[in-house]
């Protein structure tokens, strides 16, 4: 296994890989405001013609804690000479609409209002855009804003487990700290989602302090020594319950984990960040196999195992000793947007490792 330099930079190097490839792969942001049609200059309202005016465009909730659903009203009125139909109302993530019915018609002077639940998905001030489509001929398209500013439960350290690069066939564990940020929280459950689910578990130890107010909790991630060599991530779900007035509600923190299960046989990079891709973009990507001790090996065949059509990949060695080989990944992006990913896997002469598996994964983007 590499030296703990070695080690420190491969580990910070897969962290900084994993956040553009997160990032990446948002298409698009739930923050980012919609895109809505640009109306010409706005001429002098025609009196005869249907108008939505909305009474609180701007929705401020202040303070959410980030177990609290929140719900706000959102006030219209047909201030045109027309009637007005109101068509449909297009929530963000982390709002929804309250029986909202779609293609509500509104005589002049007449109006009305539809009800926003606000269910945080992350803490910090946010601000969510609501779309309310409407036979108005100059605003078509009307945009409410809801914000808050959502106060955190939980606090952890790390914020998310990267493993770095450790050693394949070996039991491995990872740690994170909780600790509450108001009273009465417990955390009684961990679970977790991608391929993580049928490798990693976890226990929850309570290190709360006697008598004091807000608990905090150790979570061990346990990775057996059964798995696979390569490239693996996911999220973890850390639950439980905060007792407030209104009796217990559910709390959480997500997390992500990874890491790379290398033995005998080091790679330069167990997983390809793609990251954003045009439609049709080439792709062209590489990554060196070595042994750890430096002795010569073969790698015989590498085939895709998973993955969408139009990518090729091969494998040949570097040097003459054949001590280092190189994987490359060839092709041309998708032509519809979405994310892009896959396997290969690489068949090899090294014993407990004939086949190893190399993960690569991108997003295509919409209109490129």
């Amino acid at each position: 296994m590499p030296s703990t330099a070695a080690s420190h930079s491969y580990r910070t190097t897969i962290i900084a890989t994993l956040l553009m490839a997160t990032a990446s792969l948002s298409i698009p942001a739930c923050d980012d405001p919609p895109s809505v049609p640009r109306a010409t200059a706005r001429p002098t309202a025609d009196p005869t013609k249907a108008r939505l005016t909305i009474e609180n465009p701007i929705l401020d909730l202040g303070d959410v804690a980030d177990y609290e659903t929140r719900t706000a009203e959102v006030r219209f009125e047909n201030t045109g000479g027309d009637t007005l139909t109101v068509q449909r109302v297009i929530p963000t993530c982390g709002c929804t609409t309250i029986g909202f019915e779609e293609d509500q018609t509104f005589a002049p002077g007449e109006g009305g209002s539809f009800a926003l639940n606000f269910t945080p998905k992350s803490s910090g001030q946010q601000q969510k855009y609501i779309q309310v489509v409407s036979s108005d001929p100059l605003v078509p398209v009307a945009s409410v804003t809801l914000k808050a500013n959502v106060i955190p439960t939980l606090q952890a350290e790390p914020g998310f487990l990267a493993m770095g690069r450790v050693a394949y066939g070996q039991p491995q564990t990872g740690v994170i700290e909780i600790a509450a940020l108001a009273d009465d929280c417990q955390l009684t459950n961990v679970s977790f989602t991608g391929e993580l689910a049928d490798h990693a578990t976890a226990t929850i130890t309570e290190t709360t302090p006697e008598g004091a107010p807000r608990g905090s909790w150790i979570v061990d991630v346990n990775f057996p020594a059964e798995t696979p060599w390569g490239w693996h991530t996911g999220g973890m779900l850390v639950s439980g319950t905060i007792d407030t007035k209104d009796g217990p509600r559910p709390i959480q923190k997500r997390f992500v984990v990874n890491g790379s299960f290398e033995g005998k046989i080091n790679a330069e990079g167990t997983l390809l960040a793609l990251l954003s891709l045009r439609s049709g973009q080439k792709i062209l990507k590489t990554t060196t196999l070595r042994r750890a001790d430096g002795a010569a090996f073969e790698c015989t065949s590498a085939t895709i195992v998973k993955s969408p059509e139009g990518l090729a990949v091969a494998v040949e060695p570097i040097d003459s000793g054949r001590t280092e080989w190189m994987l490359t990944l060839t092709g041309n992006a998708p032509s519809r947007p979405g994310t892009l990913k896959g396997t290969i896997a690489i068949t090899t002469d090294v014993p407990g490792e004939q086949i190893i598996e190399i993960q690569f994964a991108g997003a295509v983007m919409a209109g490129s």
